[in-house]
Order: C-alpha cells, then sequence, then structure tokens
C-alpha cells in the first residue's frame, strides 16, 4: 500500500473531530514557521469549518500562495506541498 493510501486508511478512523490531529501542537505543518501561534490557530479553525470540497480548494491555494510568498521575502525553502488536507476532510466525509 502507498503512503497516501495508507495515510487516508489512517485518518478515515479517526473521528471527524480529529481529521488533523498533528495541528494541535501548531507546527507541524507546511509553512508554520512563517505564521504567528495565532495564525496557525485561524487556519486550523478555517479548515475545520470548512462547508464545502470547493472552498476548501480555494483556501488552500490561497493560503499556499501566501506561504510562499512569505518564504521568498525570507529567503527560505518550503517543501513541497504533500498531501491534500481537502481530499483528506472530502474522504471522511466532511463534505456534503
Amino acid at each position: 500500500m502507498n503512503n497516501k493510501l495508507l495515510f487516508a486508511a489512517l485518518l478515515l478512523g479517526c473521528s471527524q473531530a480529529y481529521a488533523f490531529p498533528w495541528y494541535v501542537q501548531g507546527d507541524n505543518f507546511r509553512g508554520a514557521q512563517l505564521m504567528s501561534p495565532d495564525e496557525r490557530k485561524t487556519h486550523v479553525a478555517r479548515l475545520q469549518s470548512m462547508k464545502s470540497f470547493d472552498e476548501c480548494k480555494g483556501y488552500m491555494s490561497a493560503h499556499y500562495l501566501e506561504l510562499d510568498r512569505r518564504a521568498k521575502d525570507k529567503g527560505a525553502a518550503l517543501p513541497p506541498v504533500q498531501g491534500d488536507p481537502c481530499e483528506v476532510m472530502k474522504t471522511m466525509g466532511r463534505f456534503r
């Protein structure tokens, strides 16, 4: 089983309230080091409140652009985007 399928399968076993448990620590996602603690909390809350897949994809697209801009301004390198929280939430049935 490839890593993406294993990851999705593991997340399916989690309750919806804990769709992204690593976010609780606040610094375990791409670009977290470029965000303030309040920004990280707001980001997590926004993800958890998404009502549709399209809303989520639009938000994440803008979020990644902002992180890329911040990284460029600071001369930092971000890892490539891996995984898709919107797809995970869709798989978990979070969107109608």
